[in-house]
């Protein structure tokens, strides 16, 4: 542990015990206290370790986040929760291959180490970057950095998707009908026989919802949805809601051949099982609630 004051470690041994008591509000109140005092707080098992804040800015919610116009046609939006070789991979690709793009990483990790690389990688690149103190979820991130910082097209990108090749010439092609409102790499049809409870992957064209790998979505029509912006703490289902959300709204959906690989999606392998699945039914269920049996919101069907 790193020599800090006392008045920052007797914070600190308070938040220790709030944890152990189960009093998270606490906990939270008390971590910022700490930031508060130029001290960032890193769990481990039974303990702790504190090091001094970084030099780059960390923000306690979205709220203190100045909106930034970049004046970009597209803004990669990339959540970070880890995974910093992965991230580095992904964004070394978009830099490489799509320079148009201005990138956003909004680093939800909580580790030191991460947050300093994510630093790194957007001091290098000349990318956005947002470092928050805890996670607020993948659809309220998804959001509030989309309303924060304004850009024509706004692209979903999970680490794990890497180009290959610029897809931006593919997408500015399709998003000249002003009808659709989204593009994305894999896309899908509701299985209306199924009773909406599952989906069936569909290749290239017009489709009912839009995978969150790498999704370009028209930030007009994204901020004029509901969903997922403030429920959907897990990506998964997530992504459908917010298709079936644009369709809702009048827009079409395609899926293209996009030149993109994927790697490990660790935002599913790696996270963990009990939460994965208990949050990916509330955003399921959210999407029956809200859409089953509206056929007329769907793609056509040939």
């Amino acid at each position: 542990m790193s020599e800090a004051p006392v008045d920052v470690i007797a914070l600190a041994e308070a938040r220790k015990l709030a944890k152990a008591t189960k009093d998270f509000a606490l906990a939270d109140h008390l971590r910022e206290e700490i930031s508060v005092l130029g001290w960032q707080i890193k769990d481990l098992p039974g303990s702790y370790e504190l090091s001094p804040q970084p030099t780059f800015e960390t923000f306690t919610s979205f709220d203190d986040v100045p909106e930034t116009p970049t004046n970009a046609r597209y803004l990669a939006l990339i959540k970070v929760d880890g995974w910093l070789e992965d991230i580095k991979t992904c964004t070394d690709a978009l830099h490489e291959r799509a320079p148009e793009v201005a990138v956003l990483l909004v680093d939800v990790s909580g580790d030191t180490e991460i947050a300093e690389g994510v630093h790194h990688i957007a001091s290098a690149h000349g990318f956005h970057e947002i470092h928050l103190t805890r996670d607020p979820g993948w659809g309220p991130v998804m959001r509030s950095a989309s309303e924060k910082f304004h850009a024509e097209n706004i692209i979903l990108m999970d680490p794990s998707t890497v180009l290959l090749e610029n897809p931006i010439p593919a997408i500015d092609a399709t998003l000249a009908d002003p009808g659709v409102v989204a593009v994305g790499w894999r896309g899908a049809l509701v299985n209306i026989e199924d009773a909406w409870r599952t989906v069936d992957d569909k290749g290239p064209g017009e489709v009912d919802v839009l995978l969150g790998y790498f999704m370009a979505v028209r930030r007009k029509a994204l901020l004029a949805t509901e969903a997922p912006h403030t429920k959907a703490l897990f990506y998964r289902n997530a992504d459908l809601e917010l298709s079936l959300e644009l369709r809702a709204h009048g827009g079409r959906l395609v899926a293209l051949d996009l030149p993109l690989a994927q790697g490990r999606h660790r935002g599913y392998h790696d996270s963990e099982p009990a939460m994965r699945e208990r949050e990916s039914k509330k955003n399921y269920d959210r999407i029956l609630a809200k859409f089953r049996g509206r056929s007329e919101i769907l793609s056509p069907r040939r």
